[in-house]
C-alpha cells in the first residue's frame, strides 16, 4: 500500500511515524488511486531491536512468537515456559522494547493529545499488593474498554504470578 517497510522487528515502519501506529482498513466498492508500493528497507545495518530483545525472539526480519513477551503475555493461553518466564522483567502485559529502541520511533516520538490513549489514574495507583490481590471485579473496572482484556483475567493473573517468583 506504499505505507512503509517491514522492519527487522517485523512491525510496519513509516517515515512519518516510525512503527507507533495502528492499521485499519476500509471496505469500499469504488475504484481508488493507489500509492506506489514502498520497496526501500530503511533499517540498514541497525540491529537495535534484535540486540535489545530480552528473550532473543527477534531475528533479522523474523520473530519467534514462542519467545516474544508481547505474544506470550497477551495472546498465549496456558503456561509460559520457565526459560522465558524468568526473563519477563516485570512485564505483565506486552513488551515493546523492540519499538522503544527503534531509531525511527525515537526520531518521531510524539505524545498524543487523544485522551483515549492517556494513562488511567486507577492503574497508575496500583502497587504490588493491589496487583497481587486483583480480583475479577477490579479487573473489569480497571480495564473496561481496554485492549488489556485480550489477555483475559486468568492470563493477567498468570503474568502477575510469574513476576512474583
Amino acid at each position: 500500500a506504499g505505507l512503509g517497510w517491514i522492519g527487522k522487528h517485523t512491525n510496519l515502519i513509516t517515515k512519518d511515524y516510525g512503527s507507533w501506529l495502528f492499521l485499519g482498513e476500509l471496505l469500499l466498492d469504488i475504484e481508488l488511486d493507489y500509492d506506489p508500493p514502498f520497496y526501500e528497507d530503511l533499517c540498514g545495518k541497525c540491529t537495535a531491536c534484535i540486540d535489545s530483545c530480552p528473550t532473543d525472539a527477534i531475528g533479522s526480519y523474523k520473530i519467534d512468537a514462542k519467545k516474544c513477551i508481547s505474544y506470550l503475555t497477551i495472546e498465549h493461553r496456558g503456561k509460559i515456559n520457565e526459560d522465558i518466564s524468568n526473563k519477563l522483567n516485570d512485564w505483565i502485559y506486552g513488551c515493546d522494547i523492540c519499538q522503544q529502541v527503534c531509531p525511527w520511533n525515537i526520531k518521531f516520538s510524539e505524545k498524543t493529545e487523544d485522551e483515549a490513549f492517556s494513562k488511567r489514574e486507577l492503574i497508575e495507583k496500583m502497587d504490588n499488593t493491589s496487583w497481587n490481590t486483583l480480583d475479577i471485579t477490579k479487573y473489569r473496572e480497571l480495564f473496561r474498554k481496554s485492549a488489556v482484556k485480550r489477555t483475559k483475567f486468568e492470563g493477567l493473573k498468570r503474568n502477575i504470578k510469574l513476576n512474583n517468583k
